[in-house]
């Protein structure tokens, strides 16, 4: 596989672990301006849900259409992209770093505990629905990518081939 191709895979997860942790520090910052018994407002979070989850898609049908060539094997096209899971994860759970301990304004438990279970799961939920959501977008693109132009060449040369023989 050319490098190129590996380059700009890596590049797609790094632009998805900077757009996960920019998101998720958007939010935390967010809850922590707000007043001790203040809640994060249900309009807020839904904008920030689909700006930030619509750009992690954008950016999956992107590097769909850029990353990987049509000559790229299957094998690497159908198991590579279940990786981005990994990277969104991880840029959840650095943008929550620090905000685990016990009796931050984040997490409910007492002073000496700790949150780290809870958020831990949520990263790693969060990392499987981002492989199979981002993973499978990318998946569907490339695969869409292939077959296009197949029915557009079996359409010229049924169309074209027999009377620009004649």
């Amino acid at each position: 596989m050319p490098q190129v191709e590996v380059i700009a895979f890596f590049a797609w997860l790094a632009a998805t672990f900077a757009l996960s942790l920019a998101a998720t520090l958007v939010i935390v910052h967010r809850a922590l301006a707000l007043p001790p018994k203040g809640e994060l407002s249900t309009h807020l979070l839904l904008r920030w849900g689909v700006i930030s989850g619509g750009s992690l898609l954008l950016l999956a049908v992107l590097a769909g259409v850029l990353v990987f060539r049509p000559t790229t094997p299957w094998n690497v096209v159908l198991t590579w992209p279940w990786l981005i899971g990994l990277t969104v994860g991880a840029g959840y759970f650095f943008g929550l770093a620090g905000h685990m301990d016990g009796g931050s304004k984040l997490c409910d438990a007492p002073q000496n505990g700790s949150c780290d279970n809870a958020w831990g799961l949520g990263a790693v939920l969060l990392s499987f629905v981002a492989a199979v959501v981002l993973g499978g977008v990318f998946v569907s693109v490339v695969a869409l990518r292939r077959l296009l132009p197949r029915r557009r060449r079996t359409r010229e040369q049924h169309n074209g081939a027999p009377f620009a023989a004649g």
